[in-house]
Formats: C-alpha cells, structure tokens, sequence
C-alpha cells in the first residue's frame, strides 16, 4: 500500500532507501524535513511504528483474598486487540496526514529498537532517520533510548533530527 497517494514514478528505480521510524508524535516539522530528504535523494520511504505489547502484569497479592500465595496475571486480549486496531487507525492517519510522497508503510508489535534494527537490515536499508527528544539522565537510566540504542547498533547510518521541547 502506499498511503492512498498517487505514485510518482516506479518505487522500485530509487537509489537508495531510507526508513524513518515514528512514535507518531513527532511535529510536523520533522515528517518535513524527511519527505523532503527523500524527494532530494529520490529515494524509497520506508515509514515504521513499532507498537509495543501491554505487558501481562503478574500480581504479587491475590485480590480477591489479600494473601500473597497466587500469583495472577492480568490481561486481556479483547483489550489488547483494541489497543492494536487503535495504533493501525492513528498510524493511516498519520500516514495520510503528513505525507505527500508514495510511503512504504509497515506497523510492527514489539520492541521498537530491536524491530526498526531487524527491519533496517531485512528492507536493505541505506540510511535510518529518527526524531530525538531530549530525556533527562533518570528517563534514560529508568527508559532507555530507541534513539540511542539504533545510532550505537545499526550497521547503516543513522540521522537524529533533533525535536525541540517547544510546540
């Protein structure tokens, strides 16, 4: 699929390919700047979100006794297939929202550093683009950072377009 946009010549004659992952929160300064990368270059847009799966979350007290004995996890699968119809629904709309240029979308489940990495080598990726926010040390001790995990691992190279705190 390629966003509902009217295709601009073969995809498939471009140079080089370029991913850009997204959290879809990214300004639209940022998707910008990458379609117009990609225009510049003439190069295949790969655009990626990787949802990441609600966690079974195991209690340590049985909430129905108060006693610790049973452990119970909680989940839902009605609630996670909801979760996921409502990531595919915002991710067309950012699609279609943002860009003007034939995309090449994928939405993936799981964690999203090891995914885009899995996904840069698999798509034979030239080049991967991110949107990097600024965290504080104890968000990045207690986090981590997709962005920083992908510049340090990725075997291709690796833009950080910088998000400014401001709206």
């Amino acid at each position: 699929m390629l966003n509902g946009k009217p295709s601009a010549g073969n995809l498939n004659e471009a140079v080089m390919k370029l991913l850009f992952a997204t959290d879809l929160n990214e300004p639209r300064s940022i998707t910008d700047q990458v379609q117009k990368l990609a225009l510049s270059l003439k190069a295949q847009l790969f655009v990626v979100h990787v949802h990441v799966p609600t966690p079974t979350t195991p209690l340590g007290v049985d909430p129905l006794s108060g006693f610790g004995e049973i452990a119970y996890a909680l989940y839902d699968p009605a609630v996670e297939d909801s979760i996921v119809e409502a990531e595919r629904h915002d991710f067309d709309h950012f699609l279609t929202d943002r860009f003007t240029i034939p995309v090449r979308p994928a939405l993936h489940q799981g964690d999203p550093a090891r995914v885009i990495l899995d996904d840069s080598i698999s798509m034979e990726i030239d080049m991967v683009i991110l949107a990097k926010r600024h965290h504080s040390t104890f968000e990045r001790i207690l986090l981590g950072s997709v962005s920083d995990t992908i510049a340090r691992e990725a075997s291709v190279p690796v833009i950080l377009l910088p998000v400014s705190d401001q709206k």
